[in-house]
């Protein structure tokens, strides 16, 4: 019987345009045949408002992503597998639009205390698109998608000051992008 090596019989090529494939449509800002939303709420960052923007933070296990790129894939595609769920239970399977990203930080490998076991800490901030989803609200969309997203992610829609896990309410954690001295 000849055994073909998972390296020679391309494997290895599959996986890397698979990740990239699900990068590039969970980040896709509206797909070629989708209707443009008719405005987003802002046009322009400001970080003294950051409540007007929505929001997520990832620290995702180092046992789940060894590399800042499997860390990237592995939370783009929990991300998108969560707003897919989301859209199908509460628009009728009917795509809601994302809003471009603002800011993005991370994957970098951080440690909140010396017990702590290290995570890539992932944070970005997106302008809020008005969602095509009847007369769900921003707030009942990132809860139902909260739902299906793991325990290492959080997410808050923008006007809001607390953010959502899991299904439940917590606070986000708040973080030092720069100090002016």
């Amino acid at each position: 019987m000849n055994s073909v090596s998972p390296l020679k019989s391309g494997l290895p090529l599959i996986l890397f345009l698979t990740v990239h494939a699900l990068y590039s449509v969970a980040y896709a800002s509206t797909p070629a045949d989708t209707e443009q939303p008719e405005k987003e709420f802002n046009t322009s960052y400001n970080p003294t408002d950051s409540l007007s923007y929505d929001h997520f933070v990832a620290r995702i296990p180092l046992r789940y992503a060894p590399t800042a790129a499997a860390a990237l894939a592995t939370l783009n595609v929990a991300l998108h597998n969560a707003k897919q769920q989301a859209e199908i239970t509460l628009c009728k399977g009917q795509w809601a639009p994302r809003g471009s990203v603002v800011i993005q930080q991370g994957p970098t490998i951080e440690r909140n205390s010396p017990r702590e076991i290290p995570s890539w800490h992932f944070s970005a901030t997106r302008h809020p698109a008005e969602l095509a989803c009847g007369t769900t609200s921003r707030t009942a969309f990132f809860l139902e998608m909260s739902r299906y997203l793991p325990a290492w992610i959080k997410i808050r829609p923008a006007g809001q000051l607390t953010a959502f896990q899991q299904g439940e309410t917590v606070v986000l954690e708040q973080r030092t992008v720069a100090t002016i001295k």
